[in-house]
């Protein structure tokens, strides 16, 4: 028995040692002193195939993400992997896209504990920035009832752009009764659905009001001035517009940040800071208001024949500017089969990636067909070897050698997305008269400068006054 649990001692004490030397011999430190992560995700639901998988990529990476839904909340599964990962020399990273409790937190502090620095953090939600321009997005997700928050909206973003305010009141028991809800849409209508008078009241900007009793049956049409003379719940069309949480720009970057950072803090993000655990996500938009949130880490997603260029300068630009590491994922091109681009495309993604100085760069290995949930094909392996070899381990090639030379400064929370002129800002307004010119300028400006320029935003807590040679504004001709 002692002879068997001495094997045991030295085996693992020659695959940490191996481990030891990937380790220290992959890190490819440029001359902006940082170190470089290529790694790869995997979102399947098996322990044995995410293994298969990290021997197949153990000679060209250094860093697995475990981006399971289901293996989220498997603690053995997690250990399991990451055990096998880090055995293998590579760093380890997981999701919790839907997890934020207190088991999380304790879970990643004990993961720590485990693996030490090989443990480089959690994946913690995904593409926030995204839903915010695309989908529903509860803007505060808890309504307060004596001192306790209750799992409720109160404020919510709809995929249409419209905004919905929740209003409650303390009903029969303490519990919250639903008082009404107002939808401010992006033309201008309002519309009140006032449950406690059964009454619907559609406003419009001109100030005619169009209301529907629903104990009666009966619909009216009416103007400004004389709405107050037949029911009690309506009001003028400025009345209504005022009670509108988000009218403005930096409402809704305050909303956006508020909300994101309350779900980081929900797995106690200070303490997360001093264990050394990245909080990171990936993202295609809004990368400025993600970092204020609270992620140290933002993957900008190189993808869908969005502009590489533009995206590395929002990213590159707001981590500068706010002292945080930025990266890139290299994520779908297509909404079907192969998902992923081709080979070379990848390799030169990779390439301007590292040369550009992201610290990370990770492949999205995940297809929608529950049957076989990966994406990646021989010729992605290939770009992967030949990424590892000709750039990572080859010298003359310096991590972050291409440095912004040039900075274009948009306006003070302009939350608009950059992919087309007709995205709505923040999601919720159509396109106004700044978003022509903005366009205009990114694009000359990327002409001009390419990967050597930044994109930032007007923000007084974080000046761009002499971080860069060459500083341009969004209204400077």
């Amino acid at each position: 028995m002692e002879r068997k649990n001495l094997f045991i001692a030295v085996t693992s004490l020659a695959v940490l040692l191996v481990g030891l030397v990937v380790y220290f011999g992959v890190f490819s430190i440029g001359d902006d002193g940082g170190a470089f992560f290529v790694g790869v995700t995997y979102c399947g639901g098996s322990v044995e195939e995410a293994k298969e998988f990290v021997d197949r990529v153990r000679g060209c990476t250094n860093l697995f993400v475990l981006q399971s839904g289901v293996l989220q909340y498997d603690v053995l599964a997690m250990e399991e992997i990451g055990d096998y990962v880090v055995a293998s020399g590579l760093s380890y990273a997981v999701y919790g896209g839907t997890r934020n409790d207190v088991g999380l937190n304790r879970w990643l502090v004990n993961a720590k504990e485990r693996w030490g620095d090989w443990f480089v953090g959690i994946y913690y939600n995904d593409e926030v920035g995204g839903y915010m321009l695309d989908r529903t997005v509860f803007l505060e997700v808890a309504y307060e009832l004596e001192g306790r928050s209750v799992a409720l909206p109160r404020v919510v973003k709809t995929i249409e752009g419209a905004v919905i305010l929740c209003n409650y009141v303390d009903g029969q028991g303490g519990e919250p009764v639903l008082l009404s809800l107002i939808t401010y849409w992006p033309d201008g209508r309002i519309i009140m659905e006032d449950f406690s008078e059964s009454v619907v009241i559609t406003y419009y900007s001109d100030g005619s009001v169009e209301v529907f009793e629903n104990r009666k049956g009966n619909a009216y049409t009416t103007v400004s001035g004389n709405i107050t003379k037949y029911l009690g719940s309506v009001q003028c069309y400025e009345q209504v517009l005022e009670q509108n949480p988000i009218q403005t720009y930096d409402d809704a970057a305050k909303a956006y940040v508020n909300m994101n950072r309350e779900l980081i803090e929900e797995i106690n993000k200070t303490q997360l800071e001093e264990e050394q655990i990245l909080v990171f996500t990936a993202d295609y938009g809004l990368y400025w208001w993600d970092y204020q949130s609270g992620y140290d880490l933002v993957l900008a997603e190189l993808a869908w024949n969005h502009s590489d260029t533009k995206e590395i300068a929002l990213a590159r630009g707001a981590a500068k500017l706010q002292n945080k590491q930025w990266g890139t994922m290299i994520t779908w091109k297509y909404t079907q089969s192969p998902y992923l681009t081709d080979g070379e495309e990848m390799f030169e993604q990779m390439k301007i990636s590292y040369e550009t100085g992201a610290g990370y760069v990770i492949i999205f290995n995940y297809s929608e067909d529950p049957a076989n949930p990966n994406t990646f094909q021989e010729e992605h392996f290939q770009a992967l070897e030949r990424f590892w070899n000709e750039v990572v381990q080859n010298p003359k090639i310096t991590h972050g050698s291409i440095k912004a030379e040039a900075a274009l400064v948009l306006p003070q929370n302009y939350g608009w997305g950059t992919r087309n002129l007709d995205e709505h800002i923040w999601g919720i307004w159509k396109p106004d008269n700044t978003t022509q010119i903005v366009h205009n300028q990114i694009q000359n400006k990327i002409d001009k400068h390419g990967l050597k320029l930044d994109i930032v935003f007007e923000d007084p807590n974080h000046p761009v006054t002499g971080k860069y040679p060459h500083i341009y504004y969004w209204n400077q001709k």
